[in-house]
């Protein structure tokens, strides 16, 4: 215990002391606040004592700083500088202002600021590896105070190791790059920047390939896996194309007759080609593909496949734009298949409509009259957006067609087709059937190829309940049942029909953003038989390709001759055809 020294009447502050519990918390907590020290000293005992002084400087016996603390024993000095030393000295003053000498200096060195680890090297190791195969990544950095470290991992895509030894392992179950870096920790908490990346490449292990036969096709693709000298089947027909090469060629590509040279044509044409011609003798003309093309955007307006209108085929009604420019052209098949290369393209270009003087896509003489309101919505057929509606070619009937606003689709024209010229006899027992509302063409946009079209058709008169939609498919010249798609209201005043671009029931074969559509209500005649259940054979894609071989039959094609595709279609119509004369023989059993 230190001795009071005693200056005049006054004494100094005895045992000038740090208050040690309490510099022990406050040195914990020097790297969140400023530094700080507390001191304490022993009273002095005058009966006019009025307080205390304390001194401190940066050395010793020098004093800069000078508090007056007032008549306390114990004082924390704030703001001291981390790293700095500093020394101290009281004196104590009485009531008149008299003042004692210094007391004994005390020293405190303040700690050092904990500073964050440098920033970890980039992690060295293997550059690229197989799935689930572990990779050791190692690291390294420093400690401005000389505190331990431990270490992470970022293995990519916000995926973190815990935190560890400077060298780590990691294995990737899927292939790809991925960029791992590190960081450090201290033993107190800071951590450090990220390191820079690096860039790993995990690959899957090649594939087990087996080739039984040896002709460098794996047997995956090899379509003869026993057999080296053949490896594809281009049409199917179990026997490779190397054989069918050395038995079968294509035949000659069609030449076009008419229309060409730009001719200027009405907006249903025929098309036409000369006979079929092909070097193999006794082969026959199986079937055409006739595919029609809007010049100034490539867009294909017709994509079919026909074995009836071989050489020649009458274009739809509603298909061709008035005053527009087209190319068309053609494919011959054999009957093994074979496709001949696409004819030469031949244009022409469509005169302007003279049925349809204000252009509101429905012919004059069909216009219905001004009383005519078949969606019941109070706005007259003629004067609603969002109806076309036709006066039937068939008598006193009318047929509407209509779509919801803001639906993407557009009904762009609608005629009443004369179908007395039509052979009709759906269920084929040899008694014609009936159209009531006579064959309807109409034409649809929509916003997207592909899109699905949601139509309401509207009725002037309820249709009777042995009717029936039908399509009709003019390159097949084919009835198709297409009752499942359409749904008849209560009062079967009106119907709810659903068509798909360049699916079942669109005649233009393609989806191009237009739904071209024969149809009607079709009464059956009451005798027993069969319904022809068959779709329109359909196409892909809206742009004409530039290769002659395009596949055209939706994921029926694969590579090669443009006949690939066909051969699918026309498989898929004999199975619809099969199940059509089922169902039809279950209706019959139900009307």
């Amino acid at each position: 215990m230190m001795k009071t020294i005693v200056s005049g009447s006054k004494k100094l502050p005895r045992n000038l002391l740090f208050f040690s519990a309490l510099l022990l918390v406050l040195l914990v907590s020097v790297w969140a606040r400023a530094e700080q020290v507390t001191l304490a000293w022993d009273a002095n005992t005058e009966s006019d004592l009025a307080g205390y002084k304390l001194h401190y400087g940066t050395a010793s016996n020098s004093y800069s700083v000078h508090i007056d603390v007032n008549n306390v024993t114990t004082y924390t000095v704030a703001g001291l500088s981390a790293g700095q030393t500093y020394y101290f000295a009281a004196t104590a003053y009485d009531a008149s202002g008299n003042e004692s000498g210094y007391s004994n200096s005390v020293s405190y060195a303040v700690p050092a600021s904990n500073g964050a680890p440098s920033t970890p090297a980039t992690p060295s190791g293997a550059s690229g590896a197989l799935v689930n195969t572990p990779i050791t990544f190692s690291t390294s950095a420093t400690d401005p105070n000389g505190d331990s470290l431990q270490y992470r991992f970022d293995w990519g895509g916000g995926v973190l190791s815990s935190w560890g030894a400077s060298s780590q392992s990691r294995g990737w179950a899927a292939a790809g790059q991925y960029a791992v870096k590190a960081q450090a920790r201290d033993s107190l908490g800071a951590e450090s920047a990220w390191s820079g990346a690096k860039i790993v490449t995990i690959t899957s292990p090649a594939p087990v390939v087996t080739d039984s036969d040896g002709d460098g096709v794996p047997d995956s693709q090899d379509a003869f896996p026993n057999d080296p000298a053949e490896w594809a089947d281009a049409n199917g027909n179990r026997i490779g194309d190397n054989a069918d090469a050395a038995q079968n060629h294509p035949p000659s590509a069609p030449l076009v007759l008419a229309p060409k040279a730009n001719a200027v044509t009405a907006l249903t044409p025929t098309v036409q080609v000369d006979v079929f011609v092909d070097p193999d003798a006794g082969d026959s003309h199986a079937r055409t593909r006739w595919q029609i093309v809007q010049a100034s955007n490539s867009l294909v307006v017709l994509d079919v496949t026909s074995t009836e209108e071989l050489t020649a085929l009458v274009v739809p009604s509603l298909l061709l734009d008035e005053n527009t420019e087209y190319y068309w052209r053609a494919v011959f098949y054999d009957n093994h298949g074979a496709a001949s290369e696409w004819s030469q393209q031949a244009w022409f270009q469509t005169d302007f409509s003279l049925t349809d003087s204000n252009g509101n896509g429905i012919p004059d003489s069909q216009e219905v009259d001004s009383g005519t309101d078949l969606n019941g919505n109070g706005v007259n057929d003629n004067e609603d957006v969002n109806v076309k509606a036709v006066q039937t070619k068939n008598g006193a009937t009318k047929v509407g067609i209509g779509a919801a606003p803001s639906s993407g689709v557009f009904i762009s024209s609608i005629e009443s087709a004369d179908s007395d010229v039509l052979d009709i006899d759906a269920d084929a027992d040899g008694i014609g059937d009936t159209l009531p509302f006579g064959l309807l063409n109409f034409k649809v946009i929509l916003d997207n190829p592909g899109d699905q079209a949601v139509l309401t058709v509207y009725f002037s008169e309820p249709v009777r309940k042995k009717g029936r939609w039908y399509k009709y498919d003019p390159a097949q010249r084919r009835w198709s049942d297409f009752s499942h798609h359409a749904q008849f209201s209560a009062d079967r005043m009106s119907m709810t029909l659903t068509i798909t671009d360049g699916g079942e029931g669109d005649a233009d074969g393609v989806a191009n953003g237009i739904i071209l559509d024969p149809a009607g209500v079709l009464e059956a005649s009451s005798s027993g038989g069969d319904s022809l259940i068959e779709g329109v054979v359909g196409g892909v894609g809206s742009v004409v390709s530039a290769a002659p071989s395009g596949c055209f039959i939706g994921a029926a094609c694969s590579s090669g001759a443009a006949g690939d595709g066909v051969r699918g279609g026309w498989l898929a119509s004999g199975v619809l055809s099969l199940l059509g004369l089922l169902f039809r023989k279950v209706l019959k059993a139900n009307c």
